[in-house]
């Protein structure tokens, strides 16, 4: 299994529009950061979230396939390049298969009435959803994309407006959680079994819908994590500066980055 880091970005982007700084004004490459997105390749290939800079990505990354999409959230830095996937649904007969929560299904049709099945448009992706299940106990089931397992675990994003977000764990051994600052109740015992983790942590200090860098990093501890990375990254610090800070066996993500699992 290889992941490719598409975007390693907060919602902004990096370098932010309209600001100076050291990061913004960088020239290494390692600090310009499209909006986060990862794409996996198996025996099938797919992504999780189509942010703003999705089509960019696609063809930064030479990708013109997708049998696939994942998505954490409805947030537009996630969602925002929905439409970008036209010419690759046109490729399934019965449409490219979206997974995601009920609300990401909900708002997605809120926010593209025209992608209805009712909709009088001619010109509009091509869309099959698959809507997370739950079981019993209210822990969501894991499904299938060809040979690989995806396993979703449910985190709270923003507490004050009780919004959640959906991470994901691919053949038991690698997670992907952006955009969280805690998982819900049942999740973490999912995670014994995780040797690679990437996580989303804009800032290096408290944020109200994100673990700061140094709780991403007690927390790849806590789950025993043998190889991390941490994404959505802000302007707040370079690439050189987190490698230099980071633990040994955490490291910054950057655009382009290619993993092997």
């Amino acid at each position: 299994m290889q992941v490719t880091i598409l975007g390693s970005g907060t919602s902004t982007g990096v370098p932010v529009l309209g600001k100076n700084g050291p990061v913004n004004n960088s020239t290494d490459e390692h600090d310009k950061r499209l909006r986060s997105s990862i794409l996996i390749e198996n025996d099938l290939t797919f992504i999780v979230d189509t942010g703003p800079d999705f089509r960019a990505q696609m063809l930064n990354n030479n990708t013109h396939h997708l049998d696939a999409v994942l998505y954490t959230h409805f947030h537009y830095d996630h969602i925002g390049g929905l439409d970008d996937l036209r010419p690759l649904t046109y490729l399934h007969e019965d449409g490219l298969t979206i997974h995601c929560d009920k609300t990401t299904y909900d708002y997605i049709y809120q926010r593209y009435d025209y992608i209805k099945a009712d909709s009088q448009y001619k010109i509009k992706p091509k869309l099959k959803f698959e809507i997370l299940n739950k079981n019993s106990d209210g822990i969501y089931e894991a499904f299938q994309i060809g040979k690989t397992k995806v396993q979703p675990v449910e985190a709270i994003h923003v507490p004050d407006l009780n919004i959640s977000s959906v991470g994901y764990i691919f053949n038991d051994t690698l997670l992907y959680l952006t955009d969280f600052k805690e998982l819900r109740p049942g999740y973490e015992e999912l995670l014994l079994t995780v040797k690679t983790a990437i996580l989303g942590s804009p800032l290096p200090h408290e944020h109200p819908s994100h673990v700061s860098i140094p709780q991403a990093i007690d927390l790849m501890k806590e789950w025993e994590i043998e190889q991390g990375y941490i994404t959505h990254l802000s302007d707040k610090k370079n690439h050189e500066e987190l490698e230099m800070e980071l633990p040994s066996f955490i490291s910054p993500a950057y655009d382009g980055l290619v993993i092997k699992i």
